[in-house]
């Protein structure tokens, strides 16, 4: 283990949420919160798991032998290492350069408002000027807008779904709109996918996307871990953090193979929406949707662990949403299952 990491860590620890995430598991184990306290410290040493981890993935009930398997963020952050070259990961941390570079896979319109501003940093990575982007004025943000109902904008910072927003373009002047982007600094704006009605089924107001793990080892791409996000309560972003429910699915097939949860780990056998069962929903277009991550996952070698966000559209098959150079450890891992636990990826890695 990567003990400079920890020794960060634990430097840098929020004792209060250590001390509230103790309390809430002493209330469900009827141990004393401060011997639960003293455990996730441990955990945090030996594992790397923190008190998020420590509570979503339930280490308060496994062994030893069950808590070293579980994708922990320490050893996230060292598969991260392992395989991803820093000076790429703009390719992927900047919304605007990772549209550009994989325009191929995106399969919809979009565009950055801003006339003359070039997005997308280069500074001290190996990423030529070329890769960023300009932004474009007044005249062609109206052509952009012409033929739609809806557009997504999209700030370019920012993750877990924060700060986009769904524009009907009727209700807005479009000089006001294209002035309302620049100030709240919301330059990217995309055409709206229009959703496979398979998917639909998920939550009919997001757009519900497959969270489709890789590895590039040498060249071979490997799918490590998946899961599927979809929105509820009419949310029409389908992340964890905005309300969203998860399931993680079979590698091979691409069927679910567990009952939904949220952030708490909270469980749902039903889609809220629909009511349709989740444990056996079957992604639509699977196998199109492994060719996509394959040839996608060549595209900028040097970062070879990601995690790629599919949507299944209805009129253009499968596309990409964006890619993660540091793709989460929650929402597409179940340890009860061996799901896109950290023993799970070792084995597809080194032994399938």
């Amino acid at each position: 283990m990567n003990l400079s990491f920890y020794l960060k860590k634990l430097k840098g620890l929020d004792l209060s949420r250590f001390t509230q995430t103790a309390k809430r598991v002493s209330a469900i184990t009827g141990k004393p919160w401060r011997a639960v306290l003293l455990d996730i410290y441990f955990c945090t040493l030996k594992y790397g798991s923190g008190h998020v981890d420590y509570e979503a993935f339930r280490m308060y009930e496994k062994n030893s032998k069950q808590r070293a398997e579980i994708l922990t963020v320490g050893k996230n952050n060292k598969l991260y290492k392992q395989f991803n070259d820093p000076r790429y990961i703009n390719y992927f941390e900047s919304k605007a350069m990772f549209n550009k570079k994989f325009s191929d896979f995106i399969k919809r319109d979009w565009m950055l408002v801003g006339e003359g501003v070039m997005y997308g940093e280069t500074q001290g990575t190996a990423l030529p000027p070329e890769a960023r982007v300009e932004g474009k004025g007044l005249d062609d943000f109206k052509a952009f807008i012409s033929d739609k109902e809806y557009i997504i904008a999209k700030p370019l910072g920012l993750s877990c779904g924060t700060g986009i927003e769904k524009i009907k373009v009727s209700d807005w002047d479009p000089e006001k709109l294209y002035d309302h982007l620049v100030m709240d600094s919301k330059p990217l704006v995309e055409e709206v996918v229009r959703q496979h009605e398979t998917m639909d089924l998920l939550c009919s107001t997001s757009v519900n996307t497959i969270r489709v793990i890789t590895i590039l080892k040498g060249d071979v791409v490997k799918i490590v871990a998946g899961g599927i996000r979809m929105g509820q309560n009419g949310i029409f972003v389908d992340n964890f953090n905005a309300g969203g429910i998860g399931v993680v699915y079979d590698l091979n097939t691409g069927v679910v193979i567990s009952d939904g949860y949220d952030k708490k780990r909270g469980v749902y056998k039903t889609v809220p929406e629909s009511g349709i069962t989740l444990k056996g929903f079957q992604i639509p277009l699977w196998d199109q949707i492994v060719q996509l991550v394959d040839d996608a996952a060549r595209v900028v070698p040097q970062v070879g662990y990601v995690g790629w966000d599919v949507a299944v559209s209805a009129d253009k098959g499968p596309l990409l949403i964006e890619g993660n150079s540091y793709p989460g450890q929650d929402n597409a891992q179940e340890p009860d299952l061996d799901a896109g636990t950290y023993g799970s990826i070792m084995r597809i890695l080194y032994e399938g």
